[in-house]
């Protein structure tokens, strides 16, 4: 059996299936539930990827640094990626920076970047996928069928896949060790 490639259309479909409704065929659809599903696709969609610092979201990329200075404490500012949603943090670790519009000042001469960005639904793994359709459930769930006991058990659903898969993101980056050395630390 081949895998599905994900789609918009895909995910509110299975999340109409999840509430009761016949499945999504296309966008031009003009039921109640494709109109809410398919207007609230892009809002769940970039506020799930914010939600964690998922592996599969996640870029590095150089930043390249502005001919303007910026005003007060810092000596550099760079050019922040376009299709950042969500800083991750910069190297060098500790280098302090503040992020000010689609700008980062900092002191550091050079600067590599981690970030979120948006990546095409196309490339979600599958495990993302669940998720984003057990999101629109519960999302959709309340104007859809007015039950609070249906919002409830969606929520747990969410909950349960959320936790599944943050447990398989998780696999793409290892657990890094914790020095603690508070006697060498003082001097």
């Amino acid at each position: 059996m081949a895998i599905e490639t994900p789609t918009k259309i895909g995910i509110v479909s299975d999340a109409l299936i999840l509430l009761g409704e016949k499945p999504l065929n296309t966008e031009s659809d003009n039921r109640y539930g494709a109109t809410v599903g398919l207007n609230l696709f892009e809002l769940i969609y970039e506020n799930e990827l914010q939600s964690n610092p998922w592996r599969f979201a996640a870029n590095k990329r150089a930043l390249s640094q502005l001919v303007d200075t910026p005003l007060n404490e810092f000596q550099y500012a760079y050019q922040l990626p376009s299709d950042m949603l969500l800083p991750l943090g910069i190297y060098p670790p500790g280098a302090r920076y503040e992020i000010y519009g689609s700008h980062l000042y900092t002191d550091a001469t050079s600067v590599d970047f981690e970030y979120l960005y948006k990546p095409a639904v196309s490339a979600m793994p599958a495990y993302f996928r669940q998720l984003m359709v057990y999101a629109m459930a519960r999302d959709m769930v309340k104007p859809l069928t007015e039950s609070d006991n249906g919002v409830q058990i969606m929520e747990s659903k969410y909950a349960m896949q959320r936790a599944r898969a943050m447990y398989a993101d998780a696999q793409g980056r290892p657990n890094r060790s914790i020095y603690h050395s508070p006697f060498t630390q003082v001097r």
